[in-house]
């Protein structure tokens, strides 16, 4: 009977003493959402290079952050000092948290992409444009000599070769970079 007893205290004791996450803690989901915006926010303030902007424009975010989440910095702070105590629960938050970022990172090299296509496009409308008024300019300053307009339809020559190589955006995707003193270079 005392074993009995005492089996059930050890089983008691065991079970009922089991660490975990104190209520004045903020909870793993929760703090990774807030670590993820800090994470964010802090990236950057690491950009502004005037101290007293970034110390203004840092609390500024934080107290947003804090809002947002319902918290303040004192919680924050002693739930940090929490997850720094227990590794095992913040390595398992930070998983998440660098999962978070790489998707945001392929979604803003996706929109950058993009964006990119769209300006060299337009860079090359602007360039085909200039090169219609630059032959026109030229063709009117032709002298009727014929060293004159050998000489014009050279740069004539020289300038659609330019501006053809340019524009070539081929059909696969890639962009065809061409620098004028180089070879054409793919860009994927």
């Amino acid at each position: 009977m005392k074993r009995l007893i005492w089996v059930l205290m050890t089983a008691i004791l065991w079970f009922g003493c089991k660490p975990g996450i104190p209520d004045d803690i903020i909870k793993p989901d929760k703090m990774e959402k807030i670590l993820f915006d800090m994470h964010i926010v802090d990236g950057y303030i690491s950009t502004i290079y005037v101290p007293d902007s970034t110390r203004k424009v840092a609390a500024a975010y934080y107290r947003g952050i804090y809002k947002k989440f319902g918290t303040d910095s004192a919680q924050y702070n002693k739930s940090l000092k929490w997850y720094n105590n227990n590794p095992k629960e913040l390595g398992d938050i930070y998983k998440n948290i660098e999962k978070a970022l790489k998707q945001q990172k392929k979604a803003v090299d996706i929109a950058d992409k993009s964006i990119q296509k769209k300006k060299f496009k337009a860079d090359s409308l602007v360039i085909a444009k200039k090169f219609k008024a630059d032959s026109l300019a030229i063709r009117k300053k032709m002298k009727p000599d014929s060293l004159s307009k050998a000489k014009a339809t050279a740069e004539i020559a020289k300038n659609k070769k330019q501006a053809d190589s340019l524009i070539n955006i081929k059909k696969s995707g890639a962009l065809e970079v061409v620098s004028p003193t180089a070879a054409p270079v793919q860009v994927q």
